[in-house]
């Protein structure tokens, strides 16, 4: 079994505004989930979508599996977003204070092997 990610890297905030359902103008109706003890990682790596087209990602967000609290289906919550047609945005405040707002690209549960669990979860942010 893999050691979870170091608390000390885990000191920033994630807001998540998950689309949940449409109004009656077709609108997206969204519902916020705040997770704690994440890390959040600049980047410009290039990653393939569901759509199978490149985009570049600006951040990587990490959501550890036992030291990141509430734990979410974050696979469950892209799937529900792109059958709705609507976009995931998480707010995220670093421990220094600074708080960005970005759009959910990508998400990757990495499991813990040999366990069944998910180790961490990364999600791909433009």
């Amino acid at each position: 079994m893999l050691r979870p990610i170091p608390s000390v890297m885990l000191k920033d905030t994630a807001v998540f505004h998950v689309p949940t359902s449409l109004d009656k103008y077709q609108e997206a109706v969204y519902e916020d989930f705040t997770v704690n003890n994440v890390h959040i990682q600049p980047t410009n790596a290039t990653k393939k979508n569901v759509s199978n087209e490149e985009v570049v990602l600006r951040a990587l967000l990490f959501i550890d599996g036992r030291r990141s609290a509430p734990n979410y289906d974050y696979l469950a919550w892209q799937v529900a977003a792109e059958t709705i047609g609507a976009n995931i945005t998480v707010d995220v405040t670093e421990c220094t204070g600074q708080s960005m707002t970005y759009t959910v690209e990508t998400v990757d549960a990495l499991p813990d092997v040999p366990a069944t669990r998910v180790h961490h979860t990364e999600i791909g942010l433009v």
